[in-house]
């Protein structure tokens, strides 16, 4: 009787999770109109400055302590250079001021072979000990010249992200002002806290985790493209020095939903200089639009970038996209291709892409 009362127990439990997690999914069940849709994308916003503020305090954080390990060590090399420096400069007396000048005395006064060889032998370790110092002085000194350049461009970086975080911090003070007036307004402003609190906690809790295992699986996908591409006849056409690459969204459809299931809740194409992503698994909606680009540093390559991510119906802020930049890599490098090829341009139009390569 313990047992099954324990085992009851159990089953309640579990179903109050279910039915808790179930009502944290339907965000985008219901048409919402479009001032709750704008006070819901403004708090999801909020969250996600907040997890950027956080980023970008722990970078602040982590780019202080490298200035102050870089100024530490440079204080070290200063000492050990001073010494070395003084080492230098009484070698170059001595060669300037004709010190070293009874070496030569020594090498004319030589009576026979042996002495000559001996003379030879001991002005060969002086000098050899001499130019090792004067190597050792130059090394020292290229090493806190180049200290020097590490710290200047960690302060630069430290610049960089502080004015970052003032940046973000008055952006998200702004937000929330917007966000309580809107609940001011709203006629029902517990209901629409609930809304929030209950979205806000769907997106750290499944929306994040999901969105992420969506850009981790395309990533992945893409690391594989170049071998596809080669299998694949038709694709890649060579003329002379100059070659295309020509992919249709039925193509890349059928790539991506062989490397991931997960795809097949997905639908891709290229439009008008943009490739959208689609997908709905029936608990969350994601569509992703953005845009190829050619670069050529640190090396040739072809890079995604996130112009918009919307998740249930609720954009998401551009601190969202750059963050899944930064971790997530959905660029295509020809030099994995073949060897020695290079992207000229990237475009999309009716259903394809087309990517101009050269040799080079």
């Amino acid at each position: 009787m313990h047992r099954l009362r324990w085992a009851v127990l159990i089953v309640i439990a579990l179903l109050l999770v279910i039915a808790r997690a179930e009502a944290l999914v339907p965000v985008n069940a219901e048409p919402m109109d479009e001032e709750t849709r704008q006070l819901l994308e403004k708090s999801l916003s909020v969250v996600e400055l907040d997890r950027e503020i956080e980023r970008i305090s722990k970078l602040r954080e982590e780019t202080q302590g490298s200035i102050e390990t870089t100024e530490r060590s440079l204080e070290q090399q200063e000492i050990a250079i001073v010494v070395q420096r003084e080492k230098a400069g009484r070698i170059l007396r001595e060669y300037y001021m004709g010190h070293k000048d009874f070496w030569l005395d020594a090498l004319l006064s030589s009576k026979s072979l042996p002495d000559l060889i001996r003379a030879w032998d001991m002005m060969d370790i002086v000098v050899r000990s001499d130019q090792k110092t004067m190597d050792r002085y130059a090394e020292q000194y290229d090493e806190l010249r180049n200290g020097y350049a590490v710290l200047q461009s960690h302060k630069s970086e430290l610049d960089s992200v502080s004015e970052q975080l003032v940046a973000q911090r008055k952006r998200i003070t702004a937000l929330r002002q917007e966000v309580d007036n809107a609940l001011a307004a709203s006629g029902d402003s517990e209901l629409m806290r609930q809304l929030m609190d209950e979205l806000q906690a769907y997106w750290n809790n499944v929306g994040l985790y999901e969105v992420k295992q969506h850009f981790r699986a395309l990533a992945d996908a893409m690391h594989d493209l170049p071998q596809w591409v080669k299998d694949t006849p038709g694709i890649l056409q060579t003329s002379g020095l100059k070659a295309k690459l020509t992919i249709t969204d039925e193509q890349l459809n059928e790539f991506l939903r062989s490397k991931d299931n997960r795809f097949e809740h997905f639908a891709f194409a290229f439009d008008d200089g943009l490739l959208t992503m689609n997908g709905d698994n029936g608990n969350i909606s994601v569509m992703i639009q953005g845009r190829y680009e050619v670069v050529n540093e640190p090396e040739n390559a072809i890079l995604f970038h996130v112009d918009k991510l919307v998740f249930n119906g609720l954009a998401l802020p551009d601190t969202t996209r750059a963050d899944l930049e930064r971790e997530f890599d959905l660029g295509f490098y020809p030099q994995k291709l073949i060897k020695y090829i290079k992207a000229q341009s990237v475009s999309m139009e009716d259903g394809k892409l087309i990517v101009a390569l050269k040799v080079g």
